[in-house]
């Protein structure tokens, strides 16, 4: 009976501490442009300093869950891959000790055949006449569809090398261009557009199809090389290459990026399918990658000839299956080997805390150790 009060009492407690958080001041409001969404959460008990709260964001795709960050309540995520996506809000008050959760579906999805035929003008290159494709399931006379194209041009496109324009992909756009209004050429609400640029040059343009009736839309980048010149400077990438050796240990890869050539150097960027970001870079033809996770990976090289004055890109692929269990930095095959130990001057350390150790490594990965006082 004792037990059976208590229990009660400690319900009654509870249900006490949930009554004294008044959540209903809460609120989680949501704007979104296209693939961008930003999140405001607001209300009379944030003021107080026991409250705190935290965004995250779950991945149906890959069922995992990833915090993060706000500015004073406002949250913002750019979704680069379609999908179902639910950002959670969770909010607590760590003196009452009491909590609740807010939360928001997302859905990017893609529109089936869209796409866009870009016609050049074959009598003044400055022109081009653009034409974007009925959705599959769609007719050219619904009205729900809305057909969009922009414009944009400026430093960010120009300084870049060839390969690097040639090679950029949509999620580095999404990523890394800020859109400035300073860019902005123009845009056309037609299916149908006709556009003479003012001037020669590189010019990033957007294609979006919007249907506002469930308030979902496609987009799409495409890169135009306005005026181009088709004559390309002559360079010998003979000497190009791409290799590694059999990792030592297994998330250790030394790559090689070709002969030894003082006019070529070479920029190379490491990208995670795993996490979808670039993680590493580098600028030596040689050089040394510790991979901190499995998964497959891409390197992407960019090769600059400054003797003939041009540039290319080349990419290859590696998967990475495992993480070593140990300290140990080789695996040794056949016989055990000996591992000495060796000071900071090279020399050997025959006694180490007292005693000589002595470590042996097998193929198999297990280790033997001998300590001999």
């Amino acid at each position: 009976m004792k037990k059976i009060i208590a229990l009660l009492m400690l319900l009654v407690s509870l249900a006490s501490a949930n009554a004294k958080c008044d959540w209903s001041s809460l609120k989680l409001q949501q704007w979104n442009n296209r693939n961008y969404y930003k999140w405001y959460v607001s209300g009379k008990v944030l003021d107080d300093t026991c409250v705190d709260w935290m965004f995250m964001v779950y991945d149906f795709q890959t069922k995992k869950t990833d915090t993060v960050f706000d500015n004073r309540g406002i949250c913002e995520v750019q979704f680069n891959v379609k999908g179902k996506y639910k950002m959670y809000l969770k909010v607590w008050n760590k003196c009452k000790k009491c909590d609740t959760t807010l939360y928001r579906e997302v859905n990017i999805i893609q529109f089936p055949g869209a796409k866009v035929t870009i016609t050049p003008s074959t009598s003044n290159c400055k022109k081009y006449t653009f034409q974007m494709s009925v959705i599959k399931g769609s007719s050219v006379k619904d009205t729900c569809m809305d057909y969009y194209l922009m414009f944009y041009s400026g430093p960010w496109m120009a300084k870049m090398s060839q390969g690097e324009w040639d090679s950029l992909t949509d999620y580095q756009i999404g990523m890394e261009y800020d859109f400035p209004d300073d860019d902005f050429l123009f845009y056309t609400e037609t299916m149908t557009a006709s556009a003479e640029f003012k001037n020669a040059g590189r010019v990033l343009m957007i294609a979006q199809w919007y249907n506002k009736c469930v308030g979902q839309d496609t987009f799409m980048f495409r890169k135009l090389d306005v005026c181009k010149t088709t004559t390309k400077p002559r360079c010998n990438w003979s000497k190009l290459g791409f290799g590694y050796g059999k990792p030592m240990p297994c998330n250790v890869y030394k790559f090689e990026l070709g002969s030894i050539d003082s006019c070529i150097s070479y920029t190379s960027y490491i990208y995670s399918f795993k996490t979808g970001k670039w993680t590493d870079t580098f600028t030596t033809r040689t050089f040394t990658k510790v991979f901190t996770d499995t998964g497959r990976y891409k390197v992407y090289v960019i090769a600059r000839n400054k003797c003939g004055g041009c540039d290319t890109a080349y990419s290859n692929f590696v998967t990475v299956t495992c993480q070593p269990t140990s300290g140990i930095n080789e695996v040794i095959k056949s016989e055990p080997k000996l591992i000495r130990m060796y000071d900071m001057l090279g020399r050997p350390v025959h006694n180490a805390r007292e005693n000589e150790i002595t470590i042996y490594l097998y193929s198999d990965g297990s280790t033997r150790k001998v300590i001999k006082k």
